[in-house]
């Protein structure tokens, strides 16, 4: 690992984030300054010469211009997958982004990478899409060296997703008898959408090394794994490669899910636009990534799982 950031200081946004920490690692590699700016500082933060940590909130803005200071890039990767009464996503993924982007233009900041997500587009079904639309189209608006990317599901060892699949195995979340997924049909038998998962640190490996390849530079590239699955095919091999005993996959009727989704009750482990975005393909063409990313060559779904499933805590 180099020890010097001669290559220049590049702010995190989602620094300390499922995404963001293999971000990190990756510009650390590299050769990279990282920047971080979260909310509060972690406990425990990294000791280590080319990792900074600064206070602030790109929702509201505060702090954002000073992290921006000195820096010859950004990488954004603030969302989130599910409001709350704190945080809605107008205000996670489209106000949000309207603070950095114009607090690099202010610190004269031209290269900026952007996170959005697979399936997002104008007139989008679920609200999650429909706020990340407008996001990339305030970046495609901006006076920047942008690059956007749009990955599908991520899986890693500290991703929400994956922590939730770990849970069902062994019975510690709900249905807690099965491992579920959102089906067609009266009895949620038919699967109806496919996945194409990608691991974090090959997505962390794109975002970074877009950096330094200015024929990325306004481009929008979807990016996801080697693999498309169904959902009750995705969660066969997690079941698969964990330990046994198997769990059994059953899918739970779109029908009542979205019903019981419009009205949320406390407690319920799904959102309407999960329930909307699991019955709609996340699937993507690999050609663009692969032809401006020499060598991209993403992990297999199982290749990645056994590659840190070991070293998940048991609960």
């Amino acid at each position: 690992m180099m020890q010097s950031d001669k290559k220049g200081v590049v702010l995190v946004t989602g620094g300390t984030g499922f995404v963001g920490q293999s971000t990190v690692r990756r510009l650390m590699q590299a050769g990279y300054k990282a920047r971080i700016l979260a909310r509060k500082l972690p406990a425990g933060q990294t000791d280590h010469p080319l990792v900074e940590f600064c206070t602030g909130n790109v929702v509201d803005g505060q702090g954002v211009e000073s992290a921006m200071q000195g820096c010859t890039a950004v990488i954004h990767l603030v969302g989130i997958i599910r409001e709350t009464r704190f945080q809605s996503f107008e205000q996670a993924h489209v106000q949000a982004t309207e603070i950095v982007l114009k607090a690099a233009s202010g610190a004269g900041v031209r290269r900026y990478i952007h996170m959005s997500a697979s399936g997002t587009r104008e007139h989008a079904a679920a609200q999650y899409h429909q706020t990340k639309w407008r996001a990339e189209q305030m970046v495609r608006a901006a006076n920047l060296n942008w690059t956007i990317f749009r990955p599908g599901l991520i899986h890693g060892p500290d991703g929400e997703f994956t922590k939730m699949v770990v849970q069902w195995h062994r019975g510690k979340a709900p249905p807690f008898l099965f491992m579920p997924y959102f089906g067609g049909g009266p009895l949620g038998q038919r699967a109806v959408a496919r996945v194409q998962p990608i691991f974090v640190e090959d997505l962390a490996d794109v975002l970074v090394r877009a950096l330094e390849l200015p024929d990325t530079e306004k481009r929008t590239y979807e990016v996801g794994g080697p693999d498309q699955f169904t959902w009750p095919v995705m969660l066969e091999v997690f079941n698969t490669v964990l330990p046994k005993p198997r769990r059994a996959i059953l899918g739970i009727p779109f029908w009542p899910a979205k019903a019981l989704s419009a009205f949320p009750l406390p407690g319920l482990p799904f959102n309407h636009d999960q329930v909307i975005m699991a019955g709609e393909d996340s699937v993507c063409d690999l050609v663009a990534v692969k032809r401006d990313f020499p060598g991209f060559a993403p992990q297999t779904l199982e290749a990645g799982v056994r590659s840190y499933i070991t070293t998940m805590r048991p609960d």
